[in-house]
């Protein structure tokens, strides 16, 4: 009598535990997807809490992104490339967790690969920026504008005569000589384009009108070769203070892409001295109803690096606009104190893998507090990305993405669907033939497989585990699991009530006799599932644990909880089994 009461005071506390843990995952899943979106829209915080407390669904359940990179190793020495990897890793894990994901998967594959996993974020190319970025900050000056137009007329010479190159000729030998004309035969309708500076409806249009809208590649469409200043007659400033210009450009994005190419040719980029570089800036913003990108020519020394930041945090400029503050101390903030006051009235870029976040006028000198603002075109995701790679850092090394997949959230929802069934339909069978075959005792083992169904749910909602598709073949796998332990059992019992003996006796050599093979199935699968969970990775790790848990309470079920029904039957005279 004694073992069955503390046999049904454990199975009520560990039944009362269990709803209080399952009760969150319960809740979420039960709601409709408008009250979540009402939650979500008027008790955000509340929301986020009760998702987090709820068990999560896998990449594969509720769709996602999958994104394999390469650490390029090839630019790191010997040394440097024994822990890049894992430095790597860190440092996307911390960008990651900024994102705010559950759950994410980051796994090392091989030397020099890894695989990350974000389930439930389908913003593909706000990931792709943010975990490919290798977010190296600099603060650089800008060069004077002589110096700079001295190059930028360099440039130009030599873009031109690389078009007459292509185009068959030679150089003018004056600048009064001009290119031969292209003959008109072609098509009578053609827009000449050389008109249309003095348009006034080209100009409304950005200098559109008359050309090919589906090819942005101006190389196809104009006569390159009769403009003596190629590059230059492409770039309007943007930069000047008290009089004094600097070498700052807007550049219209359908004249980007010729520039870039123009500025890939080696022959061109022999041309720009060593201690500068031309640097764009990172994202296009609008000008008089214009879509422009900036170009600049800075001094290639790095004044200071990005790793001296201190905490950083979101905020606004004094214009409204999206920015990041940072702080600084010690040496650093000395360094930049002097940097600024001796630069007053000069601008400073802000230059993020050689791309310009900002170049602004520094109007006083700066000892330990900064800000970096983001531009007109910023939205409040670019400040955020910027927030969240200064904190994480800068990667070792570049990184190329090899391999990316979304997962839509209808296939997910597929998943989930063929999941379920599969789990209902394999559950009932099962409870269906023990109920026949074995009668009143099946109905008996049916309880418990219900019991150790809710345990195993409530320990992966306890534990806040990540339910994947591997997840639910543990689980189904179970359910047989648990179900073969009472058959043991069942299958002695008969075996002793064959030999005469009574209920009693047989209930009691059957449960001692079977404990013995029970135990051991038991051990073997357990070891099986913790060297899955230690070796495996991602979704194995998910099966191996519903398998260790599963099979813990199938053992507990059957010797604490069924037990429990079979002392009460041992007065019985005749047994239903």
């Amino acid at each position: 009598m004694s073992s069955q009461k503390w046999r049904i005071g454990l199975t009520l506390v560990l039944t009362i535990v269990a709803c209080f843990a399952f009760w969150h995952t319960f809740r979420f899943w039960t709601m409709s997807g408008a009250e979540k979106a009402a939650m979500q829209e008027n008790k955000p915080g509340e929301y986020l809490a009760l998702q987090q407390k709820a068990i999560r669904l896998g990449l594969d359940l509720q769709g996602g992104i999958h994104v394999v990179l390469r650490v390029k190793m090839e630019q790191l020495n010997p040394e440097e490339r024994k822990e890049a990897v894992d430095r790597a890793m860190s440092i996307i894990r911390n960008r990651i967790d900024g994102l705010g994901v559950a759950e994410p998967i980051i796994l090392r594959q091989g030397e020099d690969r890894i695989v990350i996993d974000l389930p439930g974020y389908t913003d593909a190319n706000r990931a792709e920026e943010l975990i490919g970025q290798t977010a190296i900050l600099e603060f650089k000056l800008l060069e004077n504008f002589d110096n700079a137009m001295l190059v930028m007329n360099r440039l130009d010479s030599a873009i031109h005569a690389h078009e007459l190159a292509k185009a068959g000729q030679t150089p003018s030998p004056t600048p009064a000589t001009k290119a031969p004309e292209v003959p008109k035969t072609e098509s009578a309708d053609k827009t000449d384009t050389s008109k249309l500076s003095d348009d006034p409806l080209a100009k409304l249009m950005g200098d559109t009108a008359g050309k090919a809208p589906a090819d942005s590649d101006t190389a196809s469409t104009e006569d390159l070769s009769a403009d003596e200043k190629p590059l230059t007659d492409r770039l309007d400033p943007i930069l000047g203070r008290n009089g004094v210009n600097w070498p700052g450009w807007s550049v219209n994005k359908k004249e980007k892409q010729t520039i870039e190419k123009w500025l890939a040719i080696p022959e061109i980029q022999r041309l720009i001295p060593p201690d500068l570089q031309l640097c764009w800036s990172t994202r296009s913003s609008l000008r008089q109803a214009v879509e422009i990108y900036e170009l600049y020519v800075l001094k290639r020394r790095v004044e200071m690096k990005g790793n001296a930041l201190e905490s950083i945090s979101l905020n606004r400029s004094s214009y409204g606009e999206f920015a990041v503050d940072f702080q600084l101390s010690g040496n650093n903030a000395t360094r930049f104190a002097q940097l600024t006051g001796a630069n007053i009235d000069r601008p400073l870029a802000i230059v993020l893998d050689d791309r310009v976040e900002s170049a602004a006028f520094i109007n006083s000198k700066i000892r330990n507090r900064g800000q970096i603002t983001m531009g007109s075109g910023a939205q409040i995701e670019d400040a955020r990305n910027l927030e969240i790679v200064l904190k994480a850092g800068s990667l070792p090394a570049p990184v190329e993405i090899i391999e990316k997949n979304v997962v839509g959230a209808t296939l997910g929802a597929d998943s989930i669907n063929k999941g379920l069934i599969s789990s209902i339909v394999g559950l009932l069978a099962v409870l269906l033939y023990i109920g026949i075959y074995y009668r009143l005792s099946g109905l008996i083992a049916d309880i418990g497989l219900l019991f150790n169904m809710f345990f195993l749910l409530a320990i992966l909602a306890g534990l806040g585990a990540t339910l994947t598709m591997p997840g639910i073949a543990g689980i189904i796998l179970t359910i047989g699991i648990s179900v073969d332990s009472n058959i043991l059992i069942f299958e002695r019992i008969r075996e002793e009530m064959r030999t005469g003996k009574t209920v009693r006796a047989a209930i009691d050599a059957g449960y001692s006799r079977a404990f013995t093979a029970i135990l051991d199935s038991h051990v073997t699968t357990l070891i099986t599932a913790g060297a899955l969970f230690i070796f495996g990775s991602g979704p194995i790790r998910g099966f191996a644990i519903t398998l260790f848990w599963g099979v813990s309470l199938s053992l507990y079920t059957a010797y604490v909880i069924t037990k429990v029904i079979f002392d009460i039957r041992k007065g019985y005279k005749a047994l239903s089994i």
